[in-house]
């Protein structure tokens, strides 16, 4: 199946790895543009006519109203991350993804999460699921003196992710979690083998993010907000044996109380989950499964209906 990768330079931060393993796996030419002004150009002028899968490796959010240049290309695979804010209240796509995909009409969707992608599939969509993955070339347990007790690695303003600050700035604020920045690669990496348990709070997502699984691999006891049932499952989660999970402030609290006043059986969580995310959880082994996402036939979607079009006219 003759394939083409178009990758914005600003996914490829992320999916990088991805691509360079995925060459293991099956072959495809890749492209690079800058942004989505980049991206919307090339679709615009280029020859789709030779391949059989068009992969845009971008996110529909940021190409907005551009996204229509994306109907040129055959064989459409759009790859991307951010489809869960269709879930989330302060998200300016909340609800608006179905409506963007069946006015696409002829495409395949592929999501990083199991019951986001059952929900898109219920509204008639073409849609795969393929969690997300981490960089293990970066990310890695260094045996460092672990002189964090638990803190939160990453960003919490933009208003995506209010109910992430809010919850976090509330634990902060009573001395129990510390929220923490640092430069990605190795100065991320060391700051997370300084931490002993990496508190988590994708508050409203529906998923596990990627910082669960850095966690993980830093050797950090992950300590992460509770997904739906069907999300630990697919993921190999296991409360008590590879993760803690919490849903609320008290369980979060006593969560804490409990890893600390059981220090071993905490470094034998850890250990478990850090063996669960490097067998199983890296982005070599997502690309492992890409040609099986590729190769179904691509089922067409619903035609736009008119709370569709309403949602379509303020996308972007």
């Amino acid at each position: 199946m003759k394939t083409l990768i178009v990758s914005t330079d600003g996914k490829l931060m992320v999916t990088r790895p991805l691509w360079q393993a995925a060459r293991q796996y099956f072959d495809f030419d890749h492209v690079e543009v800058t942004r989505e002004h980049g991206l919307e150009a090339y679709f615009n002028e280029a020859d789709f006519s030779g391949y059989d899968r068009v992969i845009a490796d971008t996110n529909l959010r940021r190409l907005g109203k551009r996204y229509q240049c994306l109907k040129r290309a055959t064989g459409l695979v759009v790859f991307d991350h951010d489809v869960c804010q269709n879930n989330v209240p302060t998200s300016e796509w909340y609800r608006r993804y179905p409506a963007v995909l069946r006015d696409l009409g002829d495409v395949r969707i592929i999501v990083s999460g199991a019951t986001l992608a059952d929900q898109l599939r219920e509204e008639g969509i073409d849609a795969s699921y393929l969690p997300k993955g981490y960089d293990d070339t970066v990310i890695h347990d260094l045996k460092l003196d672990r002189d964090v007790e638990a803190a939160f690695v990453g960003r919490v303003k933009n208003k995506v992710y209010k109910r992430r600050k809010q919850f976090l700035l509330s634990q902060e604020k009573q001395g129990v979690v510390q929220l923490l920045r640092a430069d990605p690669g190795e100065p991320y990496n060391r700051l997370l083998n300084r931490i002993r348990i990496f508190v988590s709070a994708d508050i409203g997502f529906g998923e596990y993010m990627i910082k669960n699984f850095e966690a993980m691999a830093a050797g950090c006891v992950l300590l992460a907000w509770r997904q739906p049932k069907r999300e630990q499952q697919s993921l190999g989660l296991e409360e008590g044996s590879n993760v803690m999970l919490y849903d609320s402030e008290k369980e979060l609290h006593d969560k804490l109380q409990w890893l600390q006043a059981n220090p071993q059986k905490a470094r034998e969580i850890a250990r478990a989950g850090q063996e669960l995310v490097a067998n199983h959880h890296t982005w070599t082994r997502r690309a492992e499964k890409f040609p099986e996402l590729l190769a179904p036939s691509i089922q067409s979607a619903p035609a736009p209906n008119w709370r569709d079009r309403i949602r379509l006219w303020g996308a972007g």
